[in-house]
Protein backbone atom coordinates (compact mmCIF):
# COMPACT_ATOMS: atom_id res chain seq x y z
CA UNK A 1 0.00 0.00 0.00
CA UNK A 2 1.35 3.40 -0.79
CA UNK A 3 1.05 6.85 0.79
CA UNK A 4 2.01 9.47 -0.62
CA UNK A 5 3.72 12.27 1.02
CA UNK A 6 4.07 16.22 0.18
CA UNK A 7 6.23 18.53 2.17
CA UNK A 8 7.44 22.05 1.53
CA UNK A 9 11.57 22.67 2.73
CA UNK A 10 12.82 26.04 1.66
CA UNK A 11 16.61 26.84 2.96
CA UNK A 12 16.95 30.29 1.61
CA UNK A 13 15.39 33.33 -0.41
CA UNK A 14 16.64 35.64 -3.15
CA UNK A 15 15.58 39.74 -2.87
CA UNK A 16 15.24 40.74 -6.50
CA UNK A 17 13.60 43.79 -7.34
CA UNK A 18 12.38 44.23 -3.68
CA UNK A 19 10.40 40.89 -4.23
CA UNK A 20 11.11 37.89 -2.89
CA UNK A 21 11.89 34.67 -5.52
CA UNK A 22 12.23 31.08 -5.14
CA UNK A 23 13.24 28.61 -7.31
CA UNK A 24 11.25 26.10 -6.29
CA UNK A 25 11.52 22.60 -7.55
CA UNK A 26 8.99 19.69 -7.13
CA UNK A 27 10.65 15.86 -6.67
CA UNK A 28 8.87 12.93 -6.54
CA UNK A 29 11.20 10.14 -4.70
CA UNK A 30 10.01 6.89 -5.99
CA UNK A 31 10.82 4.07 -4.35
CA UNK A 32 11.22 -0.43 -4.71
CA UNK A 33 8.75 -0.46 -2.27
CA UNK A 34 6.16 1.22 -5.02
CA UNK A 35 5.80 4.01 -2.50
CA UNK A 36 6.14 7.73 -3.98
CA UNK A 37 7.38 11.00 -1.96
CA UNK A 38 6.91 14.38 -2.93
CA UNK A 39 9.15 17.47 -2.16
CA UNK A 40 9.04 21.10 -2.93
CA UNK A 41 12.72 22.23 -2.92
CA UNK A 42 14.26 25.45 -2.74
CA UNK A 43 17.64 24.89 -5.20
CA UNK A 44 19.77 26.77 -7.80
CA UNK A 45 19.14 23.72 -10.41
CA UNK A 46 18.11 20.86 -11.35
CA UNK A 47 21.33 19.06 -10.27
CA UNK A 48 20.95 20.44 -7.13
CA UNK A 49 17.40 19.69 -6.12
CA UNK A 50 18.50 16.14 -7.14
CA UNK A 51 21.06 15.84 -4.47
CA UNK A 52 18.97 17.41 -1.93
CA UNK A 53 16.28 14.98 -3.14
CA UNK A 54 19.22 12.12 -2.38
CA UNK A 55 19.84 13.37 0.96
CA UNK A 56 15.97 13.09 2.07
CA UNK A 57 15.50 9.69 0.60
CA UNK A 58 18.46 8.72 2.40
CA UNK A 59 17.45 10.07 5.86
CA UNK A 60 14.47 8.41 5.41
CA UNK A 61 15.88 5.21 5.40
CA UNK A 62 14.39 4.27 1.88
CA UNK A 63 15.84 2.27 -1.57
CA UNK A 64 15.41 4.73 -4.70
CA UNK A 65 13.92 3.14 -8.18
CA UNK A 66 14.00 6.82 -9.32
CA UNK A 67 13.63 10.40 -9.04
CA UNK A 68 12.06 12.97 -10.74
CA UNK A 69 13.02 16.61 -10.71
CA UNK A 70 10.32 19.71 -12.01
CA UNK A 71 11.01 23.26 -12.27
CA UNK A 72 7.76 24.72 -10.57
CA UNK A 73 6.81 28.42 -12.66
Amino acid sequence: MTHPVQTSILNHSRLFANHYYLNLYQAVINTEDGESFDYEIEADSFHDATEKAEEYAFSLGVDITYIEVYHMV
